[in-house]
């Protein structure tokens, strides 16, 4: 069985498993910190981009040109994910915080979560736990 796991389904393991470890704090009430969900959210669109290029690299023979448009590709890409980001920061209720704007407030132990988008901003308020995770209920909210 381990001769059968390559690195592409050990990436992909893991991020199912940070997805069901979530699953799993938000049924007593806790979630991850936007930075996990963050990273999460990068590793998995790094993954998805990287992986059908070693496959193709696999089947076929070195040509200069598939730099190229591997380069095209890689561009367009990270236009994609930054639109998807940008998608889900403004979403103002969503079960993964993957946000852009959010401030950890050391003194109240507790973590800011700007959600919409410039006219319709929402400030949402949980209480952390610790650094890494924090209560999915929203504390207070507060709308600009």
């Amino acid at each position: 069985m381990i001769k059968h796991l390559t690195i592409f389904r050990v990436i992909y393991l893991l991020v199912l498993v940070f997805a069901l470890i979530h699953f799993i704090l938000g049924l007593f009430g806790l979630a991850f910190t936007p930075i996990l969900w963050n990273f999460w959210f990068f590793g998995l669109c790094l993954t998805l981009f990287i992986h059908p290029w070693t496959i193709f690299y696999k089947s076929r023979i070195f040509q200069w040109h598939h730099l190229i448009f591997q380069a095209l590709s890689g561009f367009f890409a990270l236009i994609i994910w930054f639109m998807i980001f940008f998608i889900l920061s403004t979403v103002p209720d969503s079960s993964m915080p993957i946000n852009l704007d959010y401030y950890v407030i050391r003194e109240k132990n507790e973590i800011r979560i700007i959600r919409g988008f410039l006219l319709h901003e929402i400030h949402e308020y949980h209480d952390l736990v610790n650094p890494l995770i924090m209560k999915s209920k929203v504390k207070y909210v507060e709308k600009n």
